[in-house]
This record gives C-alpha cells, structure tokens and sequence, in this order.
C-alpha cells in the first residue's frame, strides 16, 4: 500500500465544501418544524459527500453515498415519539429552546466538520473508490468510531468562536428554510427536500457567507496536531500498518 499522504488541512476547495457543509448541517437545530430537521441535516450530510468526492473526481451511486452517511440512531419510532412531544414545546417556547439548542448547534458543526475532515482524508488515501480496500461501510464505521473518540474540544472552541459573532446571521438562515418547508402541505421526500434547499440556496449563501468565513478563520488557528491526530486514528482504525 502507497505510504499516508500528510497535511495539516484539506486543500482549500474540499475545505470551503466541508466547512460550508458543516454550517448549514449545524443551523438545522434551529428549525422549529417536526421531523424536517431531520431531514434536510440528512440531505446536506449526503451532498458533502457527493460534493467532497467530486473533487476527487468521483461520482458515487446512491448506495455508496448512503453508506458512506449512515449513523447509528434510535430508531424510526423513537424519533417521531420525540417529535410529537418535543416540537410543540419548541415552537411555543421558541427563545428557551433557541438557548438549548445553540449548544447542540455547536456540536453538530463540529461533528459533521470533523466526518467532513476524515472523509476527504480517505478520499486522499484511495481509501473510497472503485479500487479501493475497503467497502464504503467499512470507512464510514471508522469515521464513526474515530469521530465517538475525538477531542472535539479543538474545533467546537473556533465554531464557538466563530458563531458568537453570527447568531444573527444562522438565525436568518434557519428562518429562510423553515419558511420555505412552511410552505409544503405534507412530509416532503427526498427530491423535494433537495428541491426546496436549492429554491432558497442563494439567498442561504448570501445570509451565510460571513459565517462561512469566520469559521474557517476561527478552524486555521487550531493546531496541525488535531488534525494529524484524526488522521492516524482513521489509519488505526482501519488495520493500516503505521508508517504505510
């Protein structure tokens, strides 16, 4: 096997991809509608990763990307049993959730940045693809594993950061995608989730361009140390011989 290409960061077109991705999956917290979060976290997680594997010139099948996505969960009944008790309390009491929820906002940029992160690192390594050694399942397991493991701390600290400065500006564009899924009559599918997402993408870019930047600034600062760390844990978890 090739010997583990090294850098400290992404080049900077998989970056801007995997920090803008990052960004609209962590904002989804904020959007008072049941089960639509959801959703539209999961369309934004698949498209980073049709979107990091373009640049690696690759086009994926829906099952690979699927795979590639996958997440441990509670399942299907746990999480309508949530939805109908908690969304009614979060629409009603809008600014007390705001204030609890901005944490797991913070957190769910980081953890995607961080899937983000590693998984361009397998694309780098011809870990994912055609001729690859892996099944896409097997990657996708050891990005998870690596990801339960981290010292988040590094990156969760420059989206604070970044955020605290931009509240106003992830509020705006929460706001613009719950008034576009007010505006469907029943649970929308997979092509009309993609279809509403993109129907408001620019106005989305324009109210989040200055997030997008100010996480990244805030994500340069942080040492080349948390990512080499993420890096060889990905390695490890994947039974490569150190060194190869």
């Amino acid at each position: 096997m090739d010997t583990i290409k090294s850098t400290d960061q992404p080049a900077p077109s998989n970056q801007l991809i995997i920090v803008t991705h990052a960004v609209l999956a962590g904002l989804t917290p904020l959007i008072p509608i049941p089960l639509i979060d959801d959703l539209i976290l999961n369309y934004f997680r698949r498209r980073m990763v049709r979107s990091v594997a373009a640049v690696h010139g690759q086009t994926l099948p829906a099952h690979v990307t699927q795979a590639l996505t996958a997440t441990e969960d509670q399942g299907w009944m746990w999480g309508c049993l949530t939805a109908a008790v908690i969304y009614p309390l979060k629409a009603i009491f809008r600014k007390i959730f705001f204030i609890l929820e901005w944490k797991r906002v913070v957190d769910l940029t980081s953890r995607t940045y961080h899937d983000g992160f590693l998984l361009n690192e397998a694309f780098v390594q011809g870990w994912i693809g055609p001729e690859a050694p892996f099944l896409p399942a097997q990657v996708n397991a050891a990005i998870l594993d690596v990801c339960r493991t981290a010292p988040i701390k590094p990156i969760e600290t420059a989206v604070r950061v970044a955020f605290r400065q931009s509240r106003g500006a992830l509020v705006g564009g929460a706001r613009t995608l719950e008034r576009q899924f007010r505006r469907l009559r029943s649970r929308p599918d997979e092509d009309q989730v993609a279809t509403a997402v993109e129907a408001v993408e620019p106005a989305e870019e324009q109210e989040l361009a200055g997030v997008i930047a100010g996480v990244q600034r805030e994500i340069d600062q942080v040492s080349g140390g948390h990512f080499q760390w993420l890096r060889s844990e990905l390695a490890r978890r994947l039974s490569i011989p150190e060194g190869q």
